[in-house]
């Protein structure tokens, strides 16, 4: 382990006192006042003060004295204290670095005793190697001396580690001198701290030794022993004067020679120890070591060698790294297993096997076959990046088509890595889907179906009354589905609802002939036990530790497996121990062949075509033939449902009794208006329902006149049950916008009251607006039905009630969610046809006009234009012309042609209220006179009329105007053009 520098400050030492100096002025004073006193006062006395001199003197030099020892002493308690905290932290961090390097180093002790057993082959300096204990340098210096030699032997003291390993590299070469059973002591406990680091299938050992030594006999123990190719090879050597050894170790090899002499050392020794006694060990030359070294050397029986290479051997055939009766390959491709295989059934046949048993790997014995139905009947794949889990999936699918005919086996394969490892399986004529996390949407309605996939199984088994797919009894055969879903933990956090319908498989998927092979980096808390418990068959790669180890084949070995060999596999059944192969590769040219040899069956040149497990998404666009192939419902057909859990299409169709009122939500351009028309066309179709439909256009006024009317009939009881009516209003939302104030709430009054009142007299209301707003107080909760179509934004598909899973924003138009699935409304056939508004009737000539104008000079010229009357101005009018058109008009005296016209505006007419009372009075000669509003306001016409009753609303630039008869009605009329 390397040392890091760290400086550490030593505490300054307290100062050196200064000689206290003589208080020259403290002596003189007392003289000088003594003197000044006696001076003034003439008293003898005055000069006893004088004799304070000397005294004061002394005091103050023993007084200065005094209070610097005293600071002395507090300042060197506090250095000693500063000192003692400074050691106590050097001797934590030295003892931190030592626990440290004997955690990266163990000794040969604690390896046989067990006490390092989870560093078991996962050292990263594995060349690295304590030969005893002795002293090492810390890193640690202590600056801020202010002298050489200060505080020296502490600085020496903080420097050096006591108590740790010596630890030196093996790639150099190791010679190890001194007496034999000393020197052999040593050198065991460096090859089972080698041993202990490297896997078998990186380290090899070689022993080349005279006939007479005996100390490495007990190495030919170890897994690692034998002359097979590895990463490294160490060569263990026992060289004498009367056997020296004088070859140099080749390159990629480590040496450990042992000899009695240092001259018997063979070259490539680059580091050298001579042994002296049990307890004295020196380092007498080392690549990077220039002083010789003393230190403890560490010594190891020969028993307790021969001990821990049996309990190594064990572990490494657990993770299937010892040598046994034949050599695992490395590699190898799934065509040459194939050719290799004797025993598989032919790949003919339309029904079920009993079994999938299919080569999948090799094994030290020969091929490695996995039979899914009888060791699972699902099994679990587990292995960490890198271990080759997709290649294992993509060659046992491979294998399952190369032994089994698309009509005896179909596979679903799921892939949330994107969906490139599978891809060359989708040409299998076997594969009837590839889902993968690229398309939610499919995903989705494709992993949904599988339950109606076991209820399809269900009931094809139950009306033939076969107990299995394997039943003769099956007039319509059932292949063996294996759904194989890689990354499946990363399937469940985007879908975590499926855990049950998989549980579900697992739990009934044996007797439908449903398998499963799922497969994820751990399984250890993804794969519940609810599930496991029905997946016997488990397979694992290599795994990061032991408790992933434990939860796929109830041992460690496939923690232990190495690194470096991505496909080394164990499987595991529950009738054995888990057996090791290599997992065969498969290339794109090997898949091409088995879809070809598959294709070229009876069954799939006889035309079959395996059934997929879920339908097609809806079409954008559906015709009526689409929907003569749905399954019907009751009502006017309008569309087609998507029910992928039942794997079917349902007509989407509108009952009016049993659905209720309608309340339509969708944005521009997302089919209402056509869903409206291809309602009330299905409507005038079905003459059996005596049905009448009124569908009402985007129009102020017919929606005013419709609501107006039907809430009429409605309170008064001429509509009735036994003449339905079903009212079709289009835009409801923006026709509302256009309204005035007093116009609109109005309307919604009407038309609250027709959607609660409406359905006890025969009425229902389709209403269609394009977004879910506060219009209407309480729309949704009234209407009983509600269809949401493309709307702009999640949010908006929130606000109308919909869920964020059923919102997609490339829905095509007359695409819309129904009650929870997916809908997709009839395509017009032509252009629909908008019913033509009705037009009023045209401004009545007969009988006396007033018109209230904001324009009167306008609409006093137009009038006099087209109609070729003379038309009276009211504006400027003074009192005796009106006086006198009061008269003529009471008179009966008219104009030329028959008629008096009278134009003024609001403020005119209210100045001559007398004149209008009067006209609208008739008399013996006359008629009362028409009120005629011409683009007046709501207030002018509250203002003249005197009524509080809503006039109906009039839709902009048309001409239209009101006109408030004698008789107190208020109509529409279109001014004469």
């Amino acid at each position: 382990m390397s040392t890091v520098d760290e400086t550490l400050a030593l505490p300054p030492a307290p100062a050196s006192l200064p000689p206290a100096g003589f208080p020259l002025l403290a002596s003189v004073a007392p003289l000088v006042a003594a003197g000044l006193i006696w001076m003034i006062t003439g008293s003898a006395f005055a000069l006893i003060f004088a004799v304070l001199s000397p005294i004061i003197a002394v005091a103050s030099m023993f007084d200065s004295k005094r209070s610097g020892g005293k600071r002395r002493r507090a300042e060197s308690a506090a250095h000693a204290e500063a000192l003692a905290l400074l050691r106590t932290v050097i001797t934590d961090r030295q003892s931190r670095w030592r626990d440290e390097a004997w955690q990266h180093t163990p000794s040969a002790r604690n390896i046989v005793r067990g006490c390092a057993a989870a560093a078991r082959w996962r050292q990263t300096d594995a060349t690295l190697v304590a030969l005893g204990v002795g002293p090492a340098p810390s890193g640690i210096r202590l600056g801020g001396a202010s002298a050489p030699n200060e505080h020296r032997e502490l600085r020496e003291w903080a420097s050096t580690v006591t108590g740790a390993p010596v630890v030196v590299d093996l790639t150099p070469g190791l010679g190890i001198v001194g007496p034999m059973p000393l020197a052999a002591g040593v050198a065991r406990a460096v090859l089972v701290q080698l041993c202990f680091a490297l896997p078998p299938t990186d380290l090899g050992v070689a022993i080349t030794t005279d006939a007479q030594a005996t100390d490495w006999a007990w190495a030919a123990q170890l897994p690692q022993a034998g002359v097979t190719p590895r990463r490294l090879t160490l060569l263990l050597r026992t060289a004498t004067s009367v056997h020296p050894l004088g070859d140099e170790p080749d390159r990629g090899r480590l040496l450990l020679a042992v000899a009695t002499r240092l001259e018997d050392l063979p070259p490539g020794c680059g580091t050298v120890v001579r042994i002296a006694g049990p307890t004295r060990a020196q380092i007498i030359r080392a690549p990077n070591r220039a002083p010789p070294l003393d230190f403890c050397p560490e010594l190891l029986a020969q028993a307790e060698a021969i001990d821990f290479a049996v309990a190594l051997t064990e572990q490494a055939r657990a993770a299937g790294m010892a040598r046994e009766s034949g050599a695992l390959l490395t590699t190898l491709t799934l065509a040459e297993l194939l050719e290799d295989g004797t025993d598989a059934p032919a790949i003919t046949g339309g029904t079920a096997p009993p079994g999938l048993d299919c080569p999948i790997g090799v094994g030290r014995d020969g091929p490695v076959h996995v039979d899914l139905v009888r060791s699972g009947p699902h099994a679990v794949v587990g292995g960490t990046t890198g271990s080759g889990k997709s290649e294992l999936l993509t060659t046992w699918v491979a294998a399952l088509a190369a032994t089994y005919s698309p009509g005896q086996v179909n596979f679903l394969l799921v892939d949330f890595k994107g969906g490139a490892a599978f891809q060359p399986l989708a040409r299998l004529p076997h594969c009837v889907g590839l889902i993968t996390d690229l398309d939610a949407a499919t995903a989705t309605r494709a992993l949904a179906s599988l339950g109606a996939e076991l209820r399809y199984r269900e009931r094809t088994l139950s009306s033939a009354g076969a107990r299995d797919v394997t039943d003769v009894r099956l007039t319509h055969p059932l292949p063996r589905l294996v759904i194989v879903v890689d990354e499946f933990a990363t399937m469940l956090g985007l879908f975590p609802e499926l855990h049950a319908l998989f549980v579900d498989i697992a739990a009934r998927g044996r007797s439908l002939g449903v398998h499963l092979i799922l497969c994820t980096q751990r399984p250890a808390g993804v794969v519940r036990d609810a599930l496991l418990a029905n997946c016997s068959l488990r397979l694992s790669l290599r795994v990061n530790n032991r408790a992933d180890s434990q939860a796929v084949i109830g041992t460690d070995a496939a923690a232990e497996l190495a690194p470096n060999q991505p496909g080394r596999c164990l499987i595991a059944t529950e009738t054995g121990e888990p057996v090791l192969c290599q997992v065969a590769t498969t290339r794109e040219l090997d898949i091409a062949g088995i879809a070809a040899a598959a294709l070229s069956t009876p069954s799939a040149a006889g035309g079959f075509v395996p059934r997929r497990p879920w339908l097609d998404a809806l079409p954008p666009v559906v015709t009526a033939a689409d929907l003569a192939s749905a399954a019907a419902a009751s009502g006017f057909p309008l569309g087609l449902l998507d029910e992928p859990e039942r794997q079917r299409y349902l007509v989407f169709a509108y009952d009016p009794q049993v659905d209720g009122h309608l309340l339509v939500v969708g944005g521009a351009g997302s089919g209402k208006s056509a869903l409206l028309h291809t309602l009330a066309e299905a409507v005038a179709g079905a003459a059996e329902t005596h049905t009448g439909v009124h569908l009402v256009t985007a129009d102020v006024e017919s929606a005013w006149d419709t609501l107006a009317s039907f809430s009429t009939s409605v309170e008064t009881g001429q509509q009735t049950a036994g003449s339905p009516r079903l009212i079709l209003f289009d835009d409801f939302d923006s026709v509302c916008a256009r309204w005035q104030p007093d116009h609109r709430l109005a309307a919604i009054d009407l038309l609250v009251g027709l959607l609660r009142d409406g359905p006890a007299a025969g009425v229902n209301v389709v209403v269609a607006v394009q977004r879910h707003t506060s219009v209407v107080p309480g729309l949704a909760a009234l209407c009983q039905s509600s269809l949401l179509l493309k709307l702009p934004s999640v949010q908006d598909h929130l606000a109308a009630g919909g869920q964020s899973a059923s919102y997609t924003a490339a829905l095509p138009p007359g695409g819309g969610v129904w009650r929870g699935l997916r809908v997709q409304l009839l395509a017009p056939t032509a252009a629909p046809v908008v019913p033509p508004a009705r037009l009023p009737d045209a401004l009545t000539t007969g009988g006396p006009l007033l018109i209230v104008s904001s324009s009167p000079t306008s609409a006093a010229t137009r009038l006099r234009t087209v109609l070729g009357a003379p038309v009276l101005e009211l504006a400027g009018t003074s009192g005796p012309a009106a006086s006198a058109l009061l008269v003529s008009g009471e008179a009966g005296q008219t104009d030329a042609a028959g008629q008096l016209i009278v134009v003024g505006d609001a403020e005119s007419w209210q100045t001559h209220w007398t004149l209008l009372a009067r006209l609208r009075v008739p008399t013996a000669n006359n008629t009362a006179a028409s009120l005629v509003f011409d683009r007046c306001s709501l207030s002018d016409f509250r203002l003249i009329s005197h009524r509080r009753e809503l006039p109906p609303p009039l839709a902009p630039g048309r001409g239209r105007v009101w006109v408030l008869h004698p008789n107190g009605e208020v109509t529409r009329a279109m001014l004469p053009d």
